[in-house]
């Protein structure tokens, strides 16, 4: 069986909806802590912030490629889970509730396109849809009346063109704004298969795929579409999973590996969209996976160490793997912006408190 590493964020309750405002991070709690070097030297490699909240648990999983909008979810002090989204205004972070539906009663988002469009689910109680929030408009239900039950989204292209997820059963599927759910083709007939990564024209997606029925452990996948046909290809025949592409169609994720007396270690491993992979090290201890990559193949994640246990990386060819700066536990970075016209790209995830969080890393 593998071995899967967890932060649990919350449940979901279900209360009456407040009327928030837009909070917005400054210098101090919760707006982040800026880390300072001593007289001289030079700045530090990344600093962070804890970006602004509802007043419970929040979690930022997208960013888009310019590094300028932010999205997640986020728990009111009424136990609410409301989807937000943070824009960068005069140098603070702003955060805004995304309305859902009518008939709904919490909603997350959990991708963003470069135009501001978020992707994610609203939840009506039985089921979840799959949901387009437009940068100035309210949600769009994805799909056709006979697609709908309960839907996992994860991810949109850089264009907005397609939605990748999964259906409650197995199923890896996409959304196009306008048509009807795909699915899409699995190793095995009847074998589950998950979609967690799209590429910048939504012509690649990544995830995993199980190779026998009753279900194993799933293998990592890329699925392809050519003349608007969707191919489905093993990456590897460890176990594993697909969990962040970029624009070109490369691919990150993590596979299983031995090792030790756990025998089911986790690598971070990038799959290039001509055909090589790399495996990625560890920050020292037994496990990595990467969660993420951008255009210029940097990639971010989560690794083990021997001095603060589970923590958040950076990694570039150039600098290695690098451990992020932190307050608190077992930070997750989840996604990464392109290298912005200031030399840096912004890093997005949360901790263990379930605070969303936001680096700005320097070039290495």
């Amino acid at each position: 069986m593998s071995k899967r590493i967890t932060v649990v964020i919350g449940c979901v309750w279900v209360v009456a909806a407040l009327a928030l405002q837009p909070l917005a991070a400054g210098d101090g709690v919760p707006g982040g802590q800026k880390q300072k070097g001593k007289p001289g030297t030079p700045p530090p490699f990344a600093t962070f912030s804890v970006l602004p909240s509802l007043g419970a648990n929040s979690v930022a999983y997208a960013v888009d490629e310019a590094g300028t909008v932010i999205v997640g979810q986020a728990f009111d002090r009424g136990g609410l889970l409301h989807a937000v989204k943070w824009t960068l205004q005069n140098g603070s972070w702003v955060m805004t509730e995304l309305p859902w539906p009518a008939d709904a009663v919490s909603a997350s988002a959990r991708g963003v396109d470069n135009q501001g469009v978020a992707a994610g689910n609203d939840f009506t109680g039985s089921t979840s849809r799959p949901l387009l929030w437009p940068a100035g408009g309210g949600p769009t239900i994805l799909g056709c009346p006979s697609d709908l039950g309960r839907a996992d989204v994860h991810g949109i292209s850089a264009a907005g063109e397609v939605v990748v997820g999964n259906m409650f059963g197995g199923g890896a599927s996409v959304w196009r704004p306008g048509s009807c759910r795909e699915n899409l083709p699995r190793l095995v007939e009847a074998g589950s298969a998950g979609a967690y990564a799209v590429n910048g024209d939504g012509t690649i997606i990544g995830g995993d795929a199980a190779l026998t029925v009753p279900d194993a452990p799933r293998v990592p996948v890329r699925w392809r579409n050519v003349g608007g046909q969707w191919s489905i290809e093993q990456l590897d025949s460890l176990s594993g999973s697909v969990r962040g592409a970029n624009a070109a169609g490369d691919l990150a994720g993590s596979i299983n590996v031995p090792c030790g007396s756990d025998n089911d270690c986790q690598r971070a491993v990038i799959w290039y969209a001509l055909g090589s992979f790399l495996q990625l090290d560890t920050l020292g201890g037994d496990d990595s996976v990467a969660y993420d990559i951008n255009a210029s193949g940097e990639i971010v994640g989560m690794s083990t160490s021997p001095n603060v246990g589970l923590t958040a990386f950076f990694w570039s060819k150039s600098a290695g793997l690098v451990q992020l700066p932190f307050k608190g536990r077992a930070p997750l970075a989840l996604a990464l912006s392109n290298v912005r016209p200031d030399g840096t790209r912004l890093v997005v995830g949360h901790n263990s408190s379930a605070q969303a969080m936001v680096w700005t890393v320097r070039n290495p």
